[in-house]
């Protein structure tokens, strides 16, 4: 074992640790030191096996806070873990997911909000609070996420999206969107008459306000309106149906996108980290209930489902056939 401060080549065992890691002791300089190790994970000091167990736990939609009572790590150090992992998992889905072959795209987007609700955001708050857009593209085939950004629901937002779906598909393809009017100009920026695109425009009946105090007033769905745009799509296939499907997976697997709970996210940051670690653990390691493999390897990104372990550790550089 080479000695970490002379470089000498000759050392002999010097017992272990606290934590039962063999020491060394340098025969030059009689420096005692470690086998050097790589912490895939960086800065942070949290066992793997520990660090597994919280994310999982973050990932069947489980809060901070009742992962820290179950594992018995602070609270700070798992909202510092989801930001280094979710860091990770968003290079690692840029990385891999390119040059997809695609045939049938459905794009949408998922309210949430950070730390207040639009209705209560002051004119000297940070921009970042209030109402925040998840906007996901999904392969309506291989039910593989495309793309994803978490974002304002305007045309900028539009924009950064179209173009980022753009650089990870190749070919000509049928997309499929609801009747956001920020659609349209950003899908013709991006991939002019190389699309087939339509929207699908629902129309809503008067809210209903009866009922009790706690009752939410909703509208219900009266009609829906196919609008083809560009190109020419299919009819039959134009529909959101699947990526609002996914959607509700989103919501039942992240704790801070559940509706009427304090569970909400306290920084922008923050949640682009979940949604990261979400759209990776999505693609990459759940085995999609009808597919019965998961999306990546529908998709021919990937051989086999990934452990929740292989996500953390893996490098995005590494072999797409890992």
């Amino acid at each position: 074992m080479t000695c970490t401060k002379c470089q000498h080549p000759d050392s002999k065992k010097f017992g272990t640790t606290a934590a039962k890691v063999q020491r060394f002791q340098c025969k030059a300089c009689s420096a005692t030191f470690t086998a050097p190790r790589q912490n895939p994970l960086g800065r942070h000091t949290t066992p793997l096996d520990a660090t597994e167990r919280a994310i999982a736990l973050l990932l069947e939609g489980m809060s901070l806070r009742a992962v820290s009572r179950l594992t018995g790590l602070h609270k700070g150090t798992l909202s510092a873990l989801l930001l280094t992992v979710g860091i990770k998992c968003a290079d690692l889905f840029d990385a891999r997911v390119r040059n997809v072959r695609t045939n049938f795209v459905q794009a949408d987007e998922l309210w949430s909000f950070v730390w207040k609700k639009q209705k209560r955001v002051k004119a000297d708050d940070p921009a970042s609070f209030g109402d925040q857009y998840t906007w996901v593209a999904l392969d309506s085939e291989t039910k593989l996420v495309l793309t994803y950004y978490v974002g304002k629901r305007d045309s900028d937002s539009a924009m950064t999206f179209m173009r980022d779906l753009s650089g990870r598909v190749t070919g000509r393809f049928q997309l499929s969107t609801d009747g956001f009017e920020a659609y349209p100009g950003a899908v013709e920026e991006y991939f002019g008459a190389d699309v087939d695109f339509a929207q699908v425009i629902k129309n809503y009946a008067p809210v209903n306000t009866d009922g009790p105090d706690w009752f939410r007033p909703s509208s219900r769905v009266t009609s829906v309106t196919l609008r083809p745009i560009a190109g020419d799509p299919d009819e039959t296939r134009i529909s959101t149906s699947h990526v609002e499907r996914l959607n509700l997976t989103l919501r039942m697997h992240n704790r801070r996108f559940t509706r009427l709970t304090n569970a909400f996210s306290k920084s922008l940051v923050h949640l682009r980290a979940a949604v990261a670690l979400f759209m990776a653990y999505y693609n990459f390691c759940k085995v999609h209930q009808t597919l019965r493999v998961t999306p990546a390897m529908e998709a021919g990104l990937t051989d086999h489902v990934w452990s929740i372990q292989e996500l953390l550790t893996i490098e995005s550089g590494e072999q797409q056939a890992a």
